[in-house]
């Protein structure tokens, strides 16, 4: 890695800090948003119009919302990001074909992270958990506690066996950047399934909408937290430089 002495630098962590000054925000604005669609529609009760397709585009419980479409954006952002990374940890460019160059294991390692936040994002677009609920209330009594969990069942079996192909390349990743996605991972995980089945409980209990409520904004919130800690874990592995009036990118595989 090529040192420039005495000039000034974007290092990993101000990349990182800049990323979460700038994304964070955004996802606090837009769950705002959510609260606001939701008082409205308590408040107003229309029963159709504008006003209802708009307070839908806000509503975070809603699918294709704008919570959705933002989170699908990040996955992608990471997905490009794992993408760079397999080509810097080859000792390639992040520019340039990425069939063909990455042939170590790292570099495969990055490459396979990048597929699943690829169909991460494509799940948050087309809703394929929700397909996932509608294969569990095929097969299982719909009035049951396991038939109201729904999409989860589906999602934490796809999640194990996924264990098969996720622990050998998070085990071929430096470790700083495979702590920072694991947790972020953890997060949006148990924002998604933890969150989900707090909601059923309570559902099932009886409780005030008010309170389901709250555990869904939560849901949501931990995911797109969860994914923009992912996004700053990728961004870990990439060291970035500003020396001669030029920006040079390396990968960090330190350990």
């Amino acid at each position: 890695m090529t040192e420039f002495p005495g000039s000034p630098a974007i290092g990993r962590y101000d990349v990182r800090s800049g990323m979460a000054r700038a994304l964070l925000p955004i996802c606090a604005a837009i769950m705002a948003l959510h609260v606001v669609s939701v008082a409205v529609l308590s408040l107003v009760r229309p029963g159709h119009g504008v006003l209802v397709e708009v307070m839908a585009l806000l509503n975070a419980a809603q699918e294709r919302s704008l919570a959705s479409w933002w989170t699908s954006t990040l996955l992608a952002a990471c997905c490009l990001a794992a993408v760079a990374a397999a080509r810097l940890a080859d000792g390639g460019s992040v520019t340039g074909s990425v069939t063909g160059s990455v042939t170590g294991r790292a570099g495969r390692s990055w490459l396979v992270l990048a597929v699943v936040f690829a169909l991460l994002s494509l799940d948050e677009v087309v809703s394929l958990h929700e397909r996932g609920a509608k294969f569990t209330a095929a097969v299982v009594d719909n009035g049951s506690l396991l038939g109201r969990l729904g999409w989860t069942i589906p999602a934490a079996a796809v999640l194990v066996l996924s264990l098969l192909v996720l622990v050998p390349a998070f085990r071929a990743i430096p470790a700083r950047p495979r702590v920072v996605i694991l947790a972020g991972l953890a997060t949006s995980i148990a924002g998604a399934l933890g969150m989900e089945v707090v909601n059923v409980l309570l559902t099932r209990a009886g409780a005030r909408y008010l309170w389901r409520h709250l555990a869904m904004a939560v849901e949501e919130t931990a995911e797109m937290v969860g994914v923009v800690i992912v996004l700053l874990g990728v961004l870990t592995a990439v060291r970035v430089r500003w020396a001669e009036r030029q920006l040079t990118v390396n990968y960090d595989a330190g350990r």
